[in-house]
Protein backbone atom coordinates (compact mmCIF):
# COMPACT_ATOMS: atom_id res chain seq x y z
CA UNK A 1 0.00 0.00 0.00
CA UNK A 2 2.62 2.51 0.97
CA UNK A 3 4.15 2.10 -2.38
CA UNK A 4 1.00 3.24 -4.18
CA UNK A 5 1.51 6.49 -2.08
CA UNK A 6 2.76 10.28 -2.22
CA UNK A 7 2.77 11.99 0.79
CA UNK A 8 3.60 15.15 1.50
CA UNK A 9 4.62 17.26 4.54
CA UNK A 10 4.42 20.48 6.51
CA UNK A 11 7.94 21.67 7.65
CA UNK A 12 6.76 23.93 10.78
CA UNK A 13 5.46 22.03 13.92
CA UNK A 14 5.17 18.81 11.72
CA UNK A 15 8.34 18.02 11.21
CA UNK A 16 10.82 20.59 13.02
CA UNK A 17 10.15 22.22 16.09
CA UNK A 18 11.37 25.83 17.07
CA UNK A 19 13.04 26.17 20.44
CA UNK A 20 12.95 30.15 20.24
CA UNK A 21 10.15 31.67 20.52
CA UNK A 22 8.91 34.54 17.82
CA UNK A 23 7.17 36.75 19.41
CA UNK A 24 10.40 36.65 21.82
CA UNK A 25 12.80 37.56 19.07
CA UNK A 26 10.94 40.41 17.53
CA UNK A 27 10.24 41.78 20.56
CA UNK A 28 14.18 41.78 21.43
CA UNK A 29 14.72 43.10 18.01
CA UNK A 30 12.46 45.94 18.91
CA UNK A 31 13.58 46.86 22.30
CA UNK A 32 16.70 46.80 21.30
CA UNK A 33 16.25 49.69 18.73
CA UNK A 34 14.38 52.42 21.47
CA UNK A 35 10.73 50.57 21.04
CA UNK A 36 9.19 49.03 23.99
CA UNK A 37 6.92 46.26 22.54
CA UNK A 38 5.79 43.39 24.69
CA UNK A 39 5.72 39.99 23.65
CA UNK A 40 1.76 40.05 22.84
CA UNK A 41 2.09 43.00 20.66
CA UNK A 42 4.64 41.21 18.85
CA UNK A 43 2.83 37.97 18.49
CA UNK A 44 -0.49 39.91 17.31
CA UNK A 45 2.20 41.90 15.08
CA UNK A 46 3.42 38.72 13.44
CA UNK A 47 -0.08 37.18 12.83
CA UNK A 48 -1.47 40.57 11.10
CA UNK A 49 1.72 40.11 9.03
CA UNK A 50 1.19 36.92 8.29
CA UNK A 51 -2.31 37.16 7.50
CA UNK A 52 -2.48 40.55 5.23
CA UNK A 53 0.80 41.00 3.36
CA UNK A 54 3.40 37.95 3.70
CA UNK A 55 1.98 36.54 -0.06
CA UNK A 56 2.70 39.91 -1.06
CA UNK A 57 6.71 39.86 -0.01
CA UNK A 58 6.86 36.21 -1.20
CA UNK A 59 5.71 37.66 -4.58
CA UNK A 60 8.16 40.46 -4.64
CA UNK A 61 10.77 38.33 -3.60
CA UNK A 62 9.95 34.81 -5.92
CA UNK A 63 11.91 36.11 -8.88
CA UNK A 64 14.93 36.49 -7.29
CA UNK A 65 14.99 33.73 -4.75
CA UNK A 66 16.96 35.29 -2.21
CA UNK A 67 15.37 34.33 1.51
CA UNK A 68 18.24 36.84 3.31
CA UNK A 69 16.76 39.55 1.50
CA UNK A 70 12.87 38.16 1.94
CA UNK A 71 13.15 37.75 5.73
CA UNK A 72 15.17 41.60 5.82
CA UNK A 73 12.68 43.28 3.89
CA UNK A 74 9.22 41.24 6.03
CA UNK A 75 10.64 41.40 8.88
CA UNK A 76 11.39 45.23 8.36
CA UNK A 77 7.63 45.77 7.85
CA UNK A 78 6.50 44.09 10.87
CA UNK A 79 8.94 45.90 12.90
CA UNK A 80 7.91 49.35 11.41
CA UNK A 81 4.27 48.01 12.36
CA UNK A 82 5.63 47.56 15.99
CA UNK A 83 6.93 51.10 15.68
CA UNK A 84 10.60 50.66 15.05
CA UNK A 85 11.58 53.77 13.21
CA UNK A 86 15.49 53.84 14.20
CA UNK A 87 17.62 51.97 11.86
CA UNK A 88 14.40 49.22 11.07
CA UNK A 89 16.83 46.87 7.90
CA UNK A 90 19.36 47.06 11.25
CA UNK A 91 16.84 45.45 13.72
CA UNK A 92 15.48 42.85 11.23
CA UNK A 93 18.99 41.59 10.68
CA UNK A 94 18.95 41.54 14.28
CA UNK A 95 15.57 39.20 14.14
CA UNK A 96 17.12 37.11 11.37
CA UNK A 97 20.48 36.77 13.74
CA UNK A 98 18.34 35.30 16.58
CA UNK A 99 16.32 32.91 14.33
CA UNK A 100 19.06 31.13 12.69
CA UNK A 101 21.35 30.10 15.67
CA UNK A 102 22.43 26.71 15.39
CA UNK A 103 20.14 25.44 17.77
CA UNK A 104 16.94 27.46 16.95
CA UNK A 105 15.39 24.57 15.24
CA UNK A 106 15.35 20.55 15.74
CA UNK A 107 13.51 17.92 14.66
CA UNK A 108 10.87 16.40 16.56
CA UNK A 109 12.15 13.06 17.91
CA UNK A 110 10.53 10.64 15.93
CA UNK A 111 10.62 12.30 12.48
CA UNK A 112 13.68 10.47 11.09
CA UNK A 113 12.78 7.14 12.14
CA UNK A 114 9.34 8.03 10.60
CA UNK A 115 10.37 9.12 7.25
CA UNK A 116 13.55 6.61 6.62
CA UNK A 117 10.28 3.68 7.37
CA UNK A 118 7.95 5.29 4.43
CA UNK A 119 11.00 5.61 2.56
CA UNK A 120 12.16 2.20 2.97
CA UNK A 121 8.54 0.75 2.04
CA UNK A 122 8.63 2.94 -1.33
CA UNK A 123 6.41 5.88 -0.32
CA UNK A 124 7.50 8.89 -2.46
CA UNK A 125 7.79 11.79 -0.20
CA UNK A 126 7.48 15.62 -0.49
CA UNK A 127 7.21 19.13 1.09
CA UNK A 128 4.55 21.63 0.95
CA UNK A 129 5.24 24.72 3.08
CA UNK A 130 5.04 28.40 3.52
CA UNK A 131 8.17 29.04 4.69
CA UNK A 132 9.77 31.19 1.89
CA UNK A 133 13.07 28.71 1.80
CA UNK A 134 12.99 24.81 3.15
CA UNK A 135 15.59 23.11 1.30
CA UNK A 136 18.51 24.30 3.43
CA UNK A 137 17.15 23.71 7.36
CA UNK A 138 15.97 20.13 5.87
CA UNK A 139 19.59 19.97 4.36
CA UNK A 140 21.02 20.73 8.02
CA UNK A 141 18.88 18.30 9.76
CA UNK A 142 19.82 15.74 7.55
CA UNK A 143 16.30 15.07 5.69
CA UNK A 144 16.14 16.73 2.95
CA UNK A 145 17.53 13.37 0.76
CA UNK A 146 13.86 12.10 1.69
CA UNK A 147 12.14 14.26 -0.48
CA UNK A 148 12.38 14.09 -4.42
CA UNK A 149 9.72 17.42 -4.38
CA UNK A 150 9.85 20.36 -1.96
CA UNK A 151 7.23 23.01 -2.60
CA UNK A 152 7.95 26.75 -0.45
CA UNK A 153 7.10 29.85 -0.71
CA UNK A 154 9.77 31.41 -3.00
CA UNK A 155 9.87 28.43 -5.62
CA UNK A 156 5.63 28.87 -5.78
CA UNK A 157 5.10 32.51 -5.27
CA UNK A 158 2.65 32.53 -2.30
CA UNK A 159 1.82 30.45 0.79
CA UNK A 160 -0.62 27.57 1.40
CA UNK A 161 -4.27 27.98 1.24
CA UNK A 162 -7.53 26.73 0.06
CA UNK A 163 -7.10 26.92 -3.34
CA UNK A 164 -3.29 27.79 -3.73
CA UNK A 165 -1.05 26.88 -6.98
CA UNK A 166 1.23 24.81 -3.83
CA UNK A 167 -1.33 22.35 -3.54
CA UNK A 168 -2.25 21.96 -7.30
CA UNK A 169 1.13 21.46 -8.21
CA UNK A 170 1.23 18.57 -5.32
CA UNK A 171 -1.69 17.17 -7.19
CA UNK A 172 -0.31 16.97 -10.39
CA UNK A 173 2.75 15.36 -9.42
CA UNK A 174 0.60 12.66 -7.36
CA UNK A 175 -1.49 11.89 -10.66
CA UNK A 176 1.88 12.08 -12.90
CA UNK A 177 3.57 9.05 -10.45
CA UNK A 178 -0.13 7.27 -10.43
CA UNK A 179 -0.32 7.43 -6.52
CA UNK A 180 -2.50 8.20 -4.28
CA UNK A 181 -1.32 11.85 -1.89
CA UNK A 182 -1.41 12.19 1.24
CA UNK A 183 -0.94 15.82 3.09
CA UNK A 184 0.56 15.58 7.26
CA UNK A 185 0.81 19.43 8.83
CA UNK A 186 -0.22 20.80 11.83
CA UNK A 187 -2.87 23.66 10.81
CA UNK A 188 -6.85 22.29 10.08
CA UNK A 189 -7.11 25.20 7.74
CA UNK A 190 -4.06 25.76 6.20
CA UNK A 191 -2.43 21.88 5.38
CA UNK A 192 -6.06 19.71 5.98
CA UNK A 193 -8.65 21.44 3.73
CA UNK A 194 -6.26 22.97 1.28
CA UNK A 195 -5.16 19.58 0.45
CA UNK A 196 -8.69 18.29 0.29
CA UNK A 197 -9.66 20.71 -1.66
CA UNK A 198 -6.69 19.55 -4.06
CA UNK A 199 -7.39 16.21 -3.96
CA UNK A 200 -4.88 14.84 -1.76
CA UNK A 201 -6.10 13.50 1.80
CA UNK A 202 -5.57 15.58 4.86
CA UNK A 203 -3.62 14.08 8.44
CA UNK A 204 -3.82 16.56 11.07
CA UNK A 205 -1.08 16.45 13.44
CA UNK A 206 -2.57 17.40 17.03
CA UNK A 207 0.84 17.07 18.76
CA UNK A 208 -1.14 19.20 22.07
CA UNK A 209 -4.78 17.38 21.62
CA UNK A 210 -6.11 20.99 21.05
CA UNK A 211 -8.28 19.84 17.93
CA UNK A 212 -10.15 16.65 19.04
CA UNK A 213 -13.64 18.40 17.01
CA UNK A 214 -11.14 18.09 13.69
CA UNK A 215 -13.13 16.07 10.86
CA UNK A 216 -9.91 14.58 9.43
CA UNK A 217 -7.57 11.87 10.35
CA UNK A 218 -5.55 12.91 13.36
CA UNK A 219 -2.30 11.59 15.01
CA UNK A 220 -0.47 12.96 18.05
CA UNK A 221 3.34 12.71 16.70
CA UNK A 222 3.86 11.15 13.07
CA UNK A 223 4.58 7.66 14.28
CA UNK A 224 0.95 6.50 13.67
CA UNK A 225 1.41 8.08 10.33
CA UNK A 226 2.88 4.84 8.40
CA UNK A 227 0.05 2.52 10.03
CA UNK A 228 -2.73 4.77 9.20
CA UNK A 229 -1.32 5.49 5.61
CA UNK A 230 -1.04 1.65 4.47
CA UNK A 231 -5.00 1.07 6.18
CA UNK A 232 -6.06 3.76 3.76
Amino acid sequence: MLSQTYVFFDVDDTLVEWTVRWERVFAQAACEAGAEVSEQQAWDAINTAFSTFYDDYLRKHSAAGDEQEFWLDYNGRILETLGVTREPGRAAARVTELLKKPDAIRLFPEVQEVLQALSEKGARLGIVTGRPRAGPDLEALGVRHHFDLVLDGLSVGETKRVGCAMFNIAAEAVSAAGRTGWHVGDSYEHDVKAAQAAGIRGVLVDRDGRHEEAECPRIEDLRALPEMIAKG
